[in-house]
């Protein structure tokens, strides 16, 4: 039924792709003019397709019909061999009780054997007993050689017997028999252990025999070679008729290289003497001892050793691996057991990689070829160690760089007077840390691991992130400690000029090293974004000027009250002291910041110069509504205008001489200070013509970009002609059209900020 179905199933199918395909190809006129070809096509492929068909229909009977001519074959000849072993098992059963009659001849037959056996060796068995007292007498001479000829004499007429016995796994093998032969040839199995000792004592003091008795070690050498040949013989004979004696394969070959193994370790273990109970050097000593124990023992086993040792062996590359693997294998359990602690771990480290030196197995005449040579560490003990020096080495820094600042902290709290270094003041904090530095990055390179490198520069350049902030703490501490009310500190001043050339330096050696050890570090990247140096001695050079502000901090003091708050106001119009005493006072102290780097005397002064601009804006801004200020008063007369701005432009023109002339020495000063701002505020102030004032503005706007359109009223409020509604009609438009719309990626030059006034709508909170 279910084939039926199926058959039903593909011939609509059929039918289905039948039509499908006939709307395909005739679906144009011009299709159809061809449907005769095509039926034609189609008959002739239908009856190949049938032809081929009957063909292998036929083929497949024709098969069908052999194979059933053979098994009916095959059927008559398992009855046939059905019938053959019924007609054995019943004429078995007739002949049964013979195998009890012939237990007689079955002992007959087996004394026999063992007669024709005894016939055959017994010239042999005569001579065992002179054989044994030659072979004895051989060994006491130490003629080595000679007594294993014997012995191999011995031997053979053993064996020949017990093969002669027959082989141990037949039913009929005598096992009294084989103990007879056995017992007999007792000495025999004595004088062979003897031998054996006397050989592996050559071979375990073979570093010993080859400079005394080098012809020993060779005799000891040929016997087990011969030995060997006799075990190759043993297997193939055994493969052939199934007999090997049973103390075959011997393997002293194998066992030869197991004791030079043993040896090795044993020489390891007798290096490892120190203990650190004893001796806080124990695992640096007990490792030079070991270099210097197989050192010696290298050149004797390439000098001496090698010519006495078969090719096969190669033996100096057999005890160069040895001696690695069994220095590993005590490195390992050193590990796995916890006995290493502290800087032990960086000792194995660096051994581990100066092992390949010059002064242990790169040594020249050894000629070895170290890129084939493993590793001493295998990875999960090489990790183990890395991670435990990693986490000593981070804790110590950690500890080395808080005790510094401790201890120098301490030192400022004396009021002692820095170091005076190349005409600059510093503390000995950047040569304290970059000795330090320079050592563990030292220590580090020897190590030569690339993962080990990156997770040691990580640490240390967190820590040296911590110091920084510790460090940014403890100068805000020391100016807490030290300031004074209304008056300067030199106290504070010394210790910040000291703390900013000491961030300077700090940055140029974090620097120095990066250059000297990172060589895993692209050359792309030294400068880029992703430079953690270069990011870290950003922060220094940020703290650097911090230092700075700090100064700037106490030098207000003096004049904050009476002379900066007093600035373009009606007091300061009639007072020409104000300005003088400004300079005159920033000249005294820079007798004190001659002591800053030169980099940083320039940065001062800008600073200084920024302080003073912004001290002069808050008198031009002193109208402004969201300031507190004593000040505020308005120049309507013309006449006091002008005698205002000329006050201004001589000041400042003062001023900006000053700050040049402070300069002159100092690298990169060219442009590096700007009154402009001033100048161009001052000018809307003095000017007379209200219509014109329009482009005085625009042009303040363009350099002062920053500037809000409350401080621009404020500005204009201090002519006392300009009311607000007017300012709205004619003015503040202009902050806004001339206002820059600059972007860094436009390909523009943009436009620079002035930076007092940022610094001012930061004090005085204008958004």
């Amino acid at each position: 039924m279910e084939s039926t179905d199926t058959l039903r199933k593909l011939k609509e199918q059929a039918e289905t792709n039948a039509l499908k395909r006939l709307q395909y190809e005739f679906s144009t006129p011009d299709q159809l003019e061809q449907i005769e070809q095509h039926i034609l096509r189609n008959e002739k492929t239908k009856n190949m397709i049938e032809s081929q068909l009957k063909s292998a229909i036929q083929s497949h009977f024709i098969s069908v019909n052999s194979c059933m001519d053979q098994l009916k074959e095959i059927n008559g000849n398992i009855k046939e061999v059905k019938n053959t072993i019924y007609s054995i098992q019943e004429e078995y059963k007739t002949i049964s009780h013979l195998e009890n009659t012939l237990g007689e001849l079955r002992k007959e037959a087996t004394k026999h054997k063992q007669l024709k056996s005894a016939k055959e060796n017994v010239q042999n068995i005569l001579n065992v007993k002179d054989l044994a007292k030659k072979a004895e007498q051989y060994i006491d001479d130490n003629n080595l050689l000679l007594a294993h000829k014997c012995l191999f004499d011995m031997e053979k007429c053993k064996n020949d017997i017990l093969e002669e016995l027959g082989n141990p796994s037949d039913k009929n093998h005598n096992i009294d028999d084989i103990k007879l032969v056995e017992e007999f040839f007792k000495k025999v199995k004595q004088l062979q252990d003897i031998l054996h000792s006397n050989i592996f004592l050559i071979i375990k003091r073979m570093l010993e025999v080859s400079k005394s008795y080098p012809n020993q070690l060779v005799t000891a050498l040929r016997i087990i070679s011969r030995e060997e040949a006799l075990d190759e013989y043993w297997t193939k004979k055994k493969e052939e008729t199934g007999f090997s004696p049973s103390d075959r394969p011997k393997r002293w070959k194998e066992e030869c290289k197991e004791t030079i193994r043993q040896t090795i370790e044993t020489k390891i273990q007798g290096c490892w003497v120190d203990e650190r109970d004893t001796n806080e050097k124990w695992f640096s000593n007990n490792l030079a001892r070991i270099n210097s124990r197989f050192l010696d023992d290298l050149e004797i086993v390439k000098r001496l050793c090698e010519p006495c040792f078969p090719p096969s062996y190669k033996i100096f590359e057999f005890y160069v691996e040895n001696i690695i693997n069994s220095i590993s294998n005590h490195f390992h359990l050193l590990l796995d057991s916890n006995q290493l602690k502290d800087r032990e771990f960086y000792i194995l480290l660096s051994w581990s990689e100066a092992y390949k030196s010059k002064d242990f197995l790169g040594n020249p005449k050894f000629n070895i070829d170290l890129n084939k040579l493993p590793n001493i560490l295998d990875d999960d003990h090489y990790k183990l160690a890395l991670d435990r020096y990693l986490e000593y080495t981070n804790s110590n820094i950690k500890v080395w760089f808080q005790n510094t600042l401790t201890k120098n902290y301490n030192e400022w709290l004396t009021n002692k007077e820095p170091l005076l270094i190349d005409g600059c003041y510093e503390s000995n904090i950047p040569n304290d840390l970059y000795s330090m530095l320079f050592q563990q990055f030292t220590f580090t390179d020897l190590i030569k691991d690339d993962r080990f490198f990156k997770e040691f520069v990580k640490y240390i350049l967190s820590n040296l992130n911590i110091f920084h902030e510790s460090l940014r703490g403890k100068l805000f501490d020391f100016k807490t400690c030290n300031s004074k009310p209304n008056e300067p500190s030199n106290e504070i001043i010394t210790r910040m000029i000291a703390s900013s050339n000491d961030c300077l330096r700090l940055k140029s050696s974090i620097l120095e090293l990066r250059d000297r050890f990172d060589t895993f570090m692209d050359k792309d990247e030294i400068g880029g974004p992703n430079d953690k140096y270069e990011l870290l001695g950003s922060k220094m050079t940020n703290l650097s000027e911090l230092c700075l502000d700090l100064i700037i901090e106490e030098m207000i003091k003096c004049l904050d009250e009476q002379y900066f708050k007093v600035l373009l106001s009606r007091e300061w119009l009639t007072n020409n002291q104000v300005c003088d005493t400004i300079i005159n006072t920033s000249t005294d102290f820079m007798q004190d910041l001659r002591y800053l780097r030169p980099v940083s005397q320039l940065k001062f002064l800008i600073k200084w110069h920024n302080r003073i601009k912004v001290e002069y804006m808050k008198g031009f801004f002193q109208n402004l509504s969201i300031t507190k200020m004593l000040r505020k008063c308005q120049f309507t007369d013309p006449q006091e205008r002008r005698l205002f701005t000329s006050k201004v432009e001589k000041e400042v023109a003062y001023l900006e001489d000053w700050f040049k002339r402070m300069a002159t020495t100092l690298p990169d000063n060219k442009n590096a200070f700007d009154f402009e701002s001033l100048r161009l505020m001052n000018k809307i102030v003095s000017s007379d013509d209200l219509d014109f004032l329009y482009v005085e503005i625009a042009s303040l706007v363009k350099k002062c970009p920053n500037m809000t359109s409350e401080m621009l009223f404020g500005l204009l409020s201090l002519r006392g002609d300009v009311s607000r509604s007017e300012y709205k009609e004619k003015f503040e438009d202009c902050i806004k059209s001339e206002g820059p719309t600059t972007s860094s990626k436009t390909g523009h030059k943009e436009t620079r900020v002035d930076a007092a006034i940022t610094i001012l709508k930061k004090e005085l909170k204008i958004q």
